[in-house]
């Protein structure tokens, strides 16, 4: 059995993009800063997200998260 994502101490890009609801562009575009605390490298330079500090990040930086759109009123 999968270990579900939120169980999970290190994540992939495309598990950081689904669990916590970010915009895939945003997080790509971030991933090009160097020095950042959440992005551990592995072989071959994947790039793989240590979810702690990553939710230590996000509480900084609400921006990165996609908005959520907002739901239409039905016209009448």
């Amino acid at each position: 059995m999968k270990p579900q994502l939120q169980d999970k101490d290190v994540l992939t890009i495309q598990e950081a993009v689904e669990h916590f609801k970010l915009s895939r562009r945003k997080f790509y575009a971030l991933l090009k800063e160097e020095g950042l605390p959440f992005v551990a490298f592995y072989f071959n330079g994947r790039r793989l997200i240590l979810r702690s500090e990553f939710v230590k990040y996000l509480a900084g930086h609400p921006e990165i998260r996609r908005r959520e759109p907002k739901c239409q009123e039905s016209q009448g």
